[in-house]
């Protein structure tokens, strides 16, 4: 093979693992009737699917839909695993490209509900670094939107979270559940929020783990 044939290889190679890495995957987790993740909300983008089995007892699969689509023929058929899911084991799906809009998901093998899957147009991602005791962002302003918060540890020994509240509503009731970090964050490491649709008003962010004091979020 010469050189320039040695060169075309090299960069197909190059261009397929960037694009493979453009891909982020989903875990989804079945427990015997049900799904973990009783919803979810993604941007639009290519996703693939991780479904674990989770002691179901036999194998499962997965069917994606447009909301309220339930024949066959209106399966996104890209999102069925490849293989049935054995017990205790997981399966993936091959890629599936995702406009915005409301779909559903569900296991008729399992069987499970059908869980809503929202795929919002586009989300902007707000960067916030926690230093011991403090966030390094001490207050915001936003315009009202679809948000993802990326939550840094950057010198705090312990792991620590986030959490995003209506401005004085602090009972854990009344947390923004998507607004909780999907990993606790390590020293050094990061780790996004779920997508969070901020309407217009007074808001107030905080790391109980750290702890910090309450910033507020103003959406405006």
């Amino acid at each position: 093979m010469n050189r320039v044939k040695l060169l075309l290889v090299a960069v197909l190679a190059v261009s397929f693992s960037f694009a493979q890495a453009q891909v982020e995957k989903v875990m989804l987790e079945q427990m015997p009737g049900k799904f973990v993740q009783e919803s979810l909300e993604l941007e639009a983008g290519d996703y693939q699917f991780v479904i674990a089995n989770n002691n179901v007892g036999h194998d499962v699969g997965f069917v994606l839909v447009p909301k309220g689509k339930y024949d066959a023929s209106m399966h996104i058929k890209e999102a069925y695993v490849t293989a049935p899911v054995a017990n205790g084991k997981e399966g993936m799906t091959n890629v599936v490209s995702l406009e915005a809009g409301m779909y559903e998901y569900f296991c008729p093998l399992n069987p499970t509900a059908k869980n809503t899957l929202v795929v919002h147009e586009s989300v902007e991602t707000i960067k916030l670094g926690q230093v011991p005791g403090d966030f390094t962002v001490k207050g915001l302003t936003v315009a009202p939107g679809t948000y993802q918060f990326e939550i840094s540890n950057d010198g705090v020994d312990h792991e620590l979270g986030f959490v995003l509240t209506p401005k004085g509503k602090y009972d854990a009731s009344m947390h923004i559940k998507t607004g909780y970090v999907k990993e606790t964050v390590e020293d050094g490491e990061s780790s996004l929020t779920g997508i969070v649709e901020l309407a217009a008003g007074e808001y107030e962010y905080f790391c109980p783990l750290n702890p910090t004091p309450k910033y507020t979020l103003t959406v405006k």
